[in-house]
């Protein structure tokens, strides 16, 4: 049989065994139209009444009978049936986009035969749809809203978790001073401010003795009047060092008795 597409005129020439006795939705793959091909066997009888009217030019009637007057469509009723109509294109864009494959050349495939029980099942199914959907929405949107909910309660708070982690790194880089002064026991602000200014003033002057010792010799070339004290404090630092190592060797070799009298 042979397809003609109503918008471009496009031909296509098909088996009669891929179309349906009861017709069906077909596509034309050159422009995309979608329209209603009945079977070769079981086309549709044309009205013999508008056969008889095409005789007539529009707007023209036979003479001596007067034009009918023509009956205006309540509002109501249009507005179902434009909203039927447009049903009724939605529900074969669905039924094309799930029953027929894309191919080169018409995007037919072999699928069963609708009977009329079938189409009228269909039919109901969508004014149901167009009369209850808004109804089913609220209580729908509802039991969505409340599974979420649940499935929420059962996982951890991920905020939760983020301000506790955040909590203890600022804990964790409070000030090395702070730290100090809470292990010898200075709670208040202002003793652990006493604390970190003592703390640091013996480092910066232990830090001096080091540089005047190590550099003792180049201070005492820049000012000769300070030698005589500059070497006092060099001998007093080496004796130092040396009660220093004889006490050190003193507590090892100790340290060493002790070691052989527990391996005795």
């Amino acid at each position: 049989m042979r397809l003609i597409c109503p918008n471009c005129d496009a031909q296509y020439e098909v088996p009669d065994e891929v179309m349906p006795r009861s017709g069906r939705d077909v596509q034309c793959s050159n422009c995309g139209q979608t329209w209603f091909q009945h079977h070769p066997d079981h086309m549709p009888e044309e009205d013999s009444d508008a056969a008889e009217d095409d005789d007539f030019f529009p707007g023209t009637t036979p003479q001596g009978t007067p034009a009918p007057v023509r009956k205006q469509l309540d509002p109501s009723v249009a507005d179902i049936l434009r909203q039927e109509a447009e049903a009724e294109q939605a529900a074969r864009q669905s039924r094309q986009a799930e029953t027929l494959e894309s191919q080169p050349d018409l995007g037919l495939d072999s699928a069963s035969e609708t009977t009329e029980s079938e189409r009228a099942r269909q039919a109901r199914d969508r004014m149901a749809r167009l009369r209850g959907e808004e109804m089913r929405t609220a209580p729908e949107a509802k039991a969505t809203a409340a599974a979420m909910g649940s499935r929420r309660d059962l996982l951890p708070d991920i905020e939760e978790i983020n301000s506790t982690l955040r909590s203890d790194t600022a804990r964790r880089n409070a000030a090395p001073a702070g730290d100090v002064a809470t292990a010898v026991g200075l709670d208040t602000p202002e003793e652990r401010r006493g604390f970190s200014v003592g703390f640091l003033s013996i480092v910066v002057l232990a830090t001096l003795l080091i540089m005047v010792y190590v550099f003792a010799p180049k201070i005492a070339a820049m000012a000769p009047g300070v030698d005589p004290y500059l070497s006092a404090y060099v001998a007093w630092v080496d004796n130092t060092r040396l009660w220093l190592d004889s006490q050190l060797q003193i507590a090892l070799q100790w340290l060493d008795a002790k070691a052989l009298e527990s391996g005795s």
